[in-house]
C-alpha cells in the first residue's frame, strides 16, 4: 500500500479537494459499491488531470496503486486491510483529524450508492456503520497519553474491523474451494 504522505503529496499535486485519509475512506466506501477508480477521481479531484502531464501521470499512478490496494485488501481473506492514516510520529491531534477524516469519506463513499447498500446491511451491520458515524465526530483536542494513544489504537482497529464487516456483507468473499 502506498504510504500515507505520498499519497498525500500526489493528492495534493493533482489539487485534490480533500486529504489523503479522507479520500481512502470515501475510495473505500466507493468500492463497497463496485465504483471504479474514475468515479473516484471525479469526487476526489478539483479537475481532470491532463495525462499528456507526465508528472500528473505518475501522481494518478500512485492512486491508481491505492486504490488497487484497497480494492484487493478489502477482499482478501486474510482481513489485510488497513486505513490509509497519518503514521504515530504525526501529532496526536493530527491523527485524530485523519481518522475522523477517513470515517467522513467512507460514509460519503457509501452515501453515493444510495439506500440501496444501508438496506442491505444486517442490523448488525448498521451498528458498524453508526461506529463509523459516531467515530466520524471525533474532536481534536485531545491531549496524548498513554491513555489517549491506547484508545486511538482500539477506535482505528475498530473502524478497520467494522469496515471488513460491512464489506463482506456487501460483498461476501466466497471461499475458496477445496482442491481434492
Amino acid at each position: 500500500m502506498p504510504d500515507f504522505d505520498d499519497v498525500q503529496a500526489a493528492l495534493e499535486k493533482l489539487q485534490a479537494n480533500t486529504d489523503a485519509a479522507e479520500a481512502h475512506g470515501t475510495l473505500c466506501g466507493l468500492i463497497m459499491g463496485k465504483q471504479d477508480f474514475d468515479r473516484w477521481l471525479v469526487t476526489t479531484l478539483e479537475h481532470k488531470p491532463d495525462h499528456a502531464d507526465l508528472q500528473a501521470r505518475e501522481n494518478l499512478q500512485d492512486l491508481r496503486e491505492l486504490f488497487d490496494q484497497s480494492k484487493l485488501q478489502l477482499n482478501d481473506e486474510d482481513m489485510s486491510f488497513e486505513l490509509l492514516l497519518p503514521d504515530e510520529d504525526d501529532e496526536f491531534a493530527i491523527r485524530l483529524i485523519a481518522l475522523a477524516g477517513w470515517c467522513q469519506g467512507f460514509l460519503y463513499g457509501l452515501a453515493m450508492h444510495g439506500e440501496t447498500l444501508l438496506k442491505a446491511l444486517s442490523e448488525q451491520g448498521r451498528e458498524c456503520l453508526n461506529d463509523v458515524l459516531e467515530i466520524s465526530q471525533l474532536e481534536h483536542d485531545e491531549e496524548s497519553t498513554d491513555e489517549t494513544e491506547a484508545v486511538y489504537a482500539e477506535l482505528v482497529e475498530h473502524v478497520r474491523l467494522s469496515v471488513i464487516y460491512i464489506n463482506e456483507e456487501l460483498n461476501p468473499v466466497l471461499p475458496s474451494p477445496v482442491l481434492q
